[in-house]
Order: C-alpha cells, then structure tokens, then sequence
C-alpha cells in the first residue's frame, strides 16, 4: 500500500501482516499525520495525537531536557547519603513508567495509522544503510542504544516491522523489557550522577561550586532554554540550501 491509497484502520490487537513497507514512497510524518487524521473517527485521532506527542517527546529534545532537569531537582532538593538511592529510584521509576506509556501508546498508534507508521519508519531510518532488527536478535549494547537513544516508540516500530506483524499483544513483552531496561540505565547513570554532588558537597573546596551547578541544572528554565536553542538550531539546519545556478 503506498501512502497515497486509503488504508484500512487495524485493531490494536490485529493478528495480520503490518502492511509497513519499508522501502516505500512515504510523506514527511506531519502530512502522513494530517492524512491519517482526516479520515480516522474521533477516538482514533486521540490515539494518534497520543502517539505524535509521544514521537516529539522522545525523538526531539523533551526527554533529554525534561528528565535531567527532574533528577538534577531531586538531587538539589536531597542531602546526605539517602540522596543516592532517592535519586536512582526516581530514576528508575519516572523512566520506566513513561517508557511503558510510551511503547504502549506506539504499539497501539503504529498498528493502526498506515500513513503514519511509513512515515515514522522513514524518518527512524534516515539514510543509514542498516537499522535495528527485531528485538530478540540484538546484542545487549545494541538494545541498551536503541531504548536509550530513541525509547520505546522506537523500539515497538522497529519490532512491527522487523517482525511484519502488528498488534499489542504480540510485542507486549518486548515493551515492557525494553522500557526496564531503559529504566535500568537511567536509574544507574542518576545513582553515579548523585554520588558525584554527594562527594563534591563533602569535600569543601567543591562544595559552593556543586550546590551552583545543581542550583543551575534543577532550575526549570535553563533546560527550556536549551530545548529552544536546540529548536531553533534544527530549524536552521532543514532550510533548504540555495542551489548553485547552472
């Protein structure tokens, strides 16, 4: 099916071939969103802006923003040696149950929206010659860079198309791996982060330089700062380039 045809709604829980070409013709994911939207019932356009804000959130820079500037706060607003353990359980929880959100939420929006799936597999892909093949079948690295780097909504794509087929029960259990696993990492690098400002606090020379970085980093509009730097970078970079003349 290309994306100019008119697709047929699936089930979250369809059993039949996800119907993803991967080396298809598609649309850039904000014209396959509006074509899925026209033609979807009000309870699926939920589900696919559910899905789009998901996509933004964890392949843009709301992830990268928003969860350091959450540990840092954790990390600023504890003191003494409990702020380890408090820091990586924060961690480890705030990720892993958003990364299950998350992954539900594209399992669900990537076994329904056709348009849509195409075209966040085109944009997953890029220009590499090689991508990410079906969970079960990646090295421990390779799964810790795929859920780190992009999160569950990539994962349950590449799973449904590696796999050709789509529905939540299928790729329930990869989530839910994936999402611990993710959970896992931060919650380690949040445990090493806090060791850090817990030994800097401690030793006297660091300890008015750690409590400004932490002030710094748990400080809500420096993160937002950088998120609009980062998107006005991004949009520099997808003007188009001024063609030679010939």
């Amino acid at each position: 099916m290309t994306a100019a045809e008119e697709p047929s709604p699936r089930g979250a829980d369809a059993g039949n071939e996800s119907g993803i070409d991967p080396d298809a013709t598609v649309l850039t994911i904000r014209s396959a969103v509006a074509a899925d939207f026209r033609i979807a019932s009000w309870k699926r356009r939920l589900a696919l802006v559910a899905v789009v804000g998901w996509l933004a959130y964890e392949w843009g820079a709301g992830n990268e923003t928003f969860t350091p500037w959450l540990l840092a706060k954790v990390i600023k607003d504890s003191h003494g040696g409990i702020t380890i353990p408090v820091t990586a359980a924060v961690g480890f929880g705030f990720t892993t149950l958003q990364q299950l959100a998350s992954g539900f939420t594209a399992l669900t929006g990537f076994s329904t929206f056709d348009r849509t799936s195409k075209a966040a597999w085109h944009t997953l892909r890029g220009q590499r010659d090689t991508v990410p093949g079906e969970w079960s079948s990646l090295s421990l690295f390779a799964k810790c860079a795929l859920v780190f780097g992009l999160g569950t909504t990539a994962v349950a794509l590449v799973q449904i198309v590696s796999t050709g087929s789509v529905g939540v029960r299928r790729h329930a259990s990869v989530v839910v791996h994936s999402a611990l696993l993710c959970g896992t990492l931060v919650g380690s690098i949040a445990a090493v982060v806090a060791s850090i400002a817990v030994l800097g606090r401690n030793v006297e020379s660091l300890a008015g330089t750690t409590e400004w970085v932490l002030r710094v980093l748990g400080n809500p509009l420096f993160w937002v700062g950088l998120l609009l730097a980062g998107a006005a970078v991004n949009l520099l970079r997808r003007k188009d380039p001024v063609e030679p003349a010939p």
